[in-house]
């Protein structure tokens, strides 16, 4: 048992199934690896021998990869050189993930994180890496995923941009098996939960159980933690269970009996659902649905898809016989180089007029949230992005704005003989919000 030292900084280790473990910084340097002589012992294969250092200075604390394989995270933003650590700084190395706890340390070196943050800049972080995911990704989930390059093109922009996806569409046109492609060729954790009306917010989160063996309470983590999380049929579930979601999808932790449980990066939520006419289904409320980044309707493939869809699935389904083509830790690095994508002045107040239009619009109940303003820019970010570009054009965000924003709102009751739906609307708001020298490059 390791004695309590408040005036210490702390490590909170998350490495295995529900084990959680503490280390006490007594030393100026500690050091993170799979070697038995390092400080903390991470013993996978994914770690290095001598993985990564937090070493106290005299304002505070840093941390430095040492050169390892697959890379040091600190909120998700990889780490180049010496980089600040702080309190509740959550650390990824692999799967395992290390929060730093200093409490009693307040300073902060301002004036070493902005070099630092100029050492990054000036770094290659060429978006020729993005290229080659993106190429890899598509390649290998279209050996699976027939008949659809936009659909599986949105998922992966929407995957490098953070967020989490909503696929709405009639049963059997492949949701489950785009989301177990997708996990199969990132290499990431795979987690099913098959939502239904007698579930449990536990049987989502996890629970609290007691050991006899140490006499002690056990965090048992639920299948929420994984990197890939399919949540099937989510509106067959109470809005009580769905709400379990809530603070997994936006803060990528749970909180159970006051105590902070962090998820590994990337974490990607698939949720589907059937059309809210179905009987037995509960709609999402307003603010799970404002969690989801993208909405999207898989449809039924063409003629010539189907075909090979039948072809490939005579023997032996394509899903057994393909492998991971990137690792996890590639998707947190495009997470990285997203955030990098240049967003003119010009482009952040078309994106805001456009958020300000919904609101004022006398078809809509409430137009979007600052969230979805903020999600809009982000996704146009990823998708410049997914087509090289590290900048952001007027099309990106057209392209956007209806699987972004469209999910968010309601038609008016009096308006819908007027209105189809709120996609006609986003179309008629974009008519007339148009931008000047829209198609040049800005």
């Amino acid at each position: 048992m390791i004695e309590k030292n408040h005036n210490l900084p702390t490590f909170t280790i998350q490495e295995g199934y529900g084990t959680t473990k503490e280390y006490v910084m007594r030393k100026n340097t500690v050091t993170i690896g799979r070697d038995p002589e390092c400080d903390i012992v991470i013993d996978k294969s994914e770690t290095s021998r001598q993985h990564a250092r937090v070493t106290r200075q005299e304002n505070g604390f840093v941390i430095e990869d040492l050169k390892s394989v697959n890379g040091t995270f600190v909120n998700t933003a990889p780490v180049f050189g010496k980089q600040p650590v702080k309190h509740q700084d959550i650390i990824q190395i692999g799967s395992c993930m290390l929060v730093f706890n200093d409490p009693d340390n307040m300073a902060f070196d301002l004036d070493f994180q902005d070099t630092q943050t100029k050492t990054v800049e000036s770094m290659n972080l060429s978006f020729e890496f993005i290229n080659y995911v993106v190429k890899k990704l598509e390649d290998n989930i279209s050996i699976v995923f027939k008949g659809k390059p936009n659909v599986i093109r949105n998922a992966i922009v929407c995957l490098f941009a953070d967020g989490h996806l909503l696929l709405e569409d009639m049963p059997g046109v492949g949701k489950s098996i785009l989301a177990q492609t997708l996990a199969k060729s990132i290499r990431g954790v795979y987690r099913r939960i098959q939502f239904t009306p007698d579930m449990l917010p536990s049987d989502v989160t996890g629970m609290n159980v007691y050991d006899e063996s140490t006499r002690k309470f056990r965090f048992m983590p639920g299948p929420i933690f994984g990197n890939v999380i399919l949540a099937d049929e989510i509106n067959r579930t109470t809005p009580r269970t769905q709400s379990s979601l809530l603070e997994c999808m936006s803060e990528s932790a749970i909180t159970l009996d006051g105590k902070a449980h962090v998820l590994p990066k990337p974490f990607f939520v698939i949720a589907t659902q059937n059309p809210q006419d179905y009987h037995g289904t509960y709609p999402l409320p307003e603010p799970q649905l404002d969690r989801f980044l993208m909405r999207l309707s898989v449809g039924y493939p063409d003629a010539p898809a189907e075909k090979e869809i039948l072809v490939s699935q005579a023997a032996i389904h394509p899903l057994n016989t393909i492998s991971y083509v990137i690792k996890a830790t590639d998707v947190v690095h495009c997470n990285a180089l997203v955030r990098k994508v240049l967003v003119s002045d010009k482009l952040k107040d078309y994106i805001i007029r456009i958020s300000n239009a919904t609101r004022n619009h006398p078809a809509l109940c409430s137009g979007c949230s600052p969230r979805a303003t903020l999600g809009l820019m982000r996704i146009s970010q990823s998708l410049a992005a997914y087509y090289g570009r590290d900048y952001v054009l007027p099309r990106d965000v057209r392209e956007m704005v209806k699987p972004v924003l469209a999910h968010r709102m309601k038609l008016k009751l009096r308006v819908q003989g007027e209105w189809n739906n709120v996609e006609n609307v986003l179309d008629a708001i974009l008519a007339e919000i148009p931008m000047e020298n829209e198609d040049r490059e800005l």
